[in-house]
């Protein structure tokens, strides 16, 4: 969510990094931070891009990558979680404001929020179960890109490694060791202002860098959004007999006014002047989290302990005649341990655990009026505790065949209790009890290596999802406290010189949705489903000073058994999406333009059913349209300082971030007190311009 001005020092020590496999967290070496007075003299330049690692004989799957480098350093940001979209195939959108987690669309899915999708940073999970607003709640708003290194990702349930919210991919970030003393100042359109500034520092036998910003921005809505952000990120990092010992400490608190998806029938009435309008003036949001954590790294082994604090809540009214405020405070307290038990050029062998337990004190909502409380709707305390245990193995046969396989075991279990008071007939509208649930994931996987340059995959893995604790432990209508999912995947990487192709084909199976419900503003349990699809991703590096890349992913998303309208079709489900950008550092200057798109995807099971959604569903009516969306970004350098610009959806495109229907209260149209269903969306932000200087030290 920021323009980042990159100058010759910092960028030539972040660009000599030198990508390794992928790997859930990037292994370090006491080298990487010993001979402390090497730090600040002058590098030669080498400008690498961090798509163009070569995978073959190392990646387990097609759809692996790795992104680092050029990639990252002179990529133009709308929002911080356009970081992800490195990630190809993955579009970051958002429909209520720049504090709260974005809506990611992958592989046919709708992640409303981070469901299906994980990612970690430094090891430690970000995305948060049983979350006041929706499952595996995925907010990265509180990063600093700067301090971003390197990502790496992976798409389906192949590895053993990870677990829950895992099925459509992951995401693993690692942060920088090393900042270049900076300060940056930054201003734009619609009220943007951004100030950061951090660097690196010897502390003892160590090293500790440092990073914190401050931004607020309005936006182009009728309400202005008056965000108001602050986060702060440091990791303190000292070589040790057995290899790497590191501890940070990542805060952020951000307060702002949402503007929602709002019913397109009221655009152009007194109600709602066009699709920047606001319809209820007194949203509200706030989020606090803090992360503390510490890692050992050592050769043949690494663990990671970290504990959170968080405590979020939102004024809402998905349907403008009933608002809400949903809350959730928590503590969080978690870790893992991997240890390579074989590791020769025929066998190797990982084994690991993972815990966690969610301390949940304060999760539910509020039935609102304006802002002021009306009654409690729900209420819960939560503990959720889990624990995975995990093996992989990878054994070369003959010389270039690979055969890969993993188990993972996972045990949850959860314990709800309510807050809220029973009614006069006994019943309380709180979840109330304990439960649990376990998971066994299998997974296999082979890569064949024709020649230097063509490598092939197939791959199969069993994974899971959890569930809302609250809805394990819904009386009426419970749900399994983990979802299964069975992924497929067959592909090849082409790999010559400076020019790479990876293409693959997958499926993937649910036995149960989580679907986007616009009456409770929270995502809700639906049926078995079936995706397939396929992603072509290229690089090139036609010259050392630029990288072009490219992704297209297709996907089919229908549900196993019909729906009450008659259709298959998963709401949400996008069909089409690709990027192409272009990354260039030459001299001063640094250059890049990103396009992006994302297809149409529909809005109902049913989308051409006129005989239950009558004239709505003539031509493409509960379709969402597509969008398109051009960012530049442009650098000019000197020994110390950096002027930067940005030009945000370039073209000026009018499209929609994102698109429901469902019944809502029309205002200007329907009458009071009555329901009606509509197209409900979030306009794409307009033409921006932000610029901004740094200055390193």
């Amino acid at each position: 969510m920021c323009a980042i001005g990159w100058s010759a020092s910092h960028r030539s020590a972040l660009l000599l990094l030198a990508l390794t496999a992928a790997t859930p967290v990037a292994t370090y070496a006491a080298d990487d931070i010993d001979a402390k007075s090497d730090a600040t003299q002058p590098l030669e330049e080498v400008i690498v891009f961090g798509r163009g690692e070569a995978l073959i004989g190392k990646a387990d799957a097609a759809s692996e990558g790795a992104v680092g480098g050029a990639d990252l350093a002179v990529r133009p940001l709308l929002r911080v979680a356009e970081l992800l979209e490195v990630v190809p195939g993955l579009i970051a959108a958002q429909h209520s404001g720049s504090g709260k987690a974005n809506q990611y669309f992958l592989r046919g899915f709708q992640l409303d929020h981070g469901t299906d999708f994980t990612t970690y940073v430094d090891d430690v999970p970000w995305n948060l179960r049983t979350h006041g607003h929706g499952q595996g709640y995925l907010d990265v708003n509180g990063l600093i890109p700067e301090v971003v290194e390197r990502i790496d990702y992976r798409k389906g349930p192949y590895r053993a490694d990870i677990g829950d919210f895992a099925l459509a991919g992951a995401s693993f970030m690692t942060t920088v060791n090393h900042l270049t003393p900076f300060a940056a100042v930054e201003a734009g359109g619609y009220g943007w202002q951004r100030v950061a500034g951090g660097g690196t520092v010897d502390l003892g036998p160590g090293r500790l860098t440092a990073a914190a910003q401050w931004k607020t921005y309005d936006g182009p809505w009728e309400l202005p959004e008056d965000l108001n952000h602050k986060s702060l990120w440091g990791k303190y990092s000292q070589p040790t007999d057995f290899g790497t010992w590191n501890v940070s400490l990542s805060g952020y608190e951000a307060t702002w006014h949402p503007t929602e998806q709002a019913p397109e029938s009221s655009f152009g009435t007194a109600a709602c002047a066009n699709e920047y309008c606001s319809l209820d003036k007194t949203a509200f949001g706030k989020t606090v989290r803090w992360i503390a954590s510490t890692q050992l790294l050592a050769d043949n082994w690494r663990a990671t302990g970290y504990a959170q604090y968080y405590d979020w809540h939102m004024l809402s009214d998905s349907t403008y005649d009933y608002q809400i405020n949903q809350f959730d405070r928590r503590l969080t307290f978690g870790g893992r341990y991997e240890r390579s038990l074989v590791k020769s050029d025929k066998l190797a062998l990982n084994v690991g655990t993972e815990i966690r337990y969610d301390d949940i004190s304060n999760v539910g909502f509020n039935h609102t009026d304006a802002g002021t409380y009306q009654n409690t709707v729900a209420q819960n305390a939560v503990d959720e505790g889990s624990i995975g245990v995990y093996s992989e193995v990878t054994w070369t046969p003959i010389k270039d065949l690979r055969l890969m396989g993993g188990l993972r075991d996972n045990y949850y279990n959860f314990d709800v209790t309510a807050k809220t008071p029973v009614d006069e007939n006994g019943n309380n509208p709180s979840a109330n009890g304990t439960d649990s649930d376990r998971q066994l994931s299998p997974k296999l996987g082979a890569a064949y290596s024709l020649n230097d340059n063509v490598e092939l995959y197939a791959n199969w893995g069993k994974g899971f999802h959890s569930n809302d604790a609250r809805g394990v432990l819904n009386a009426e209508t419970p749900v399994p406290g983990l979802v299964t999912g069975k992924g497929y995947e067959t592909g090849a990487r082409f790999e010559v010189g400076d020019f790479k192709v990876t293409a693959a084909y997958w499926w993937l199976n649910l036995s149960s949705e989580l679907i986007f419900v616009g009456d409770s503003n929270a995502v809700e349990p639906k049926g078995g489903s079936r995706r397939h699809g396929y992603e072509i991703v290229a690089f090139w590096r036609p010259f050392d000073w630029l990288g072009i890349d490219s992704v297209y992913a297709r996907s089919h998303a229908r549900y196993r058994d019909i729906q009450e309208d008659g259709g298959y079709d998963i709401e949400g489900s996008v069909r089409s999406a690709g990027e192409l950008g272009f990354s260039a550092i030459k001299g001063a200057w640094e250059l890049s333009a990103r396009l992006r798109y994302l297809g149409k995807y529909p809005l109902v099971p049913n989308p051409t059913n006129t005989a239950v959604y009558g004239d709505a569903a003539a031509g493409d009516g509960l379709i969402a349209d597509a969008e398109t969306m051009l960012n530049l970004r442009g650098a000019y350098r000197w020994e110390h300082l950096t002027l930067y610009a940005e030009l945000l959806n370039a073209f000026n495109d009018h499209g929609k971030d994102v698109t429901y229907y469902y019944d809502t209260y029309i205002p200007g149209v329907s009458a009071v007190g009555t329901e009606q269903a509509d197209r409900l969306s979030r306009a794409e932000e307009p033409r921006t311009l932000r610029w901004g200087v740094k200055y390193e030290f």
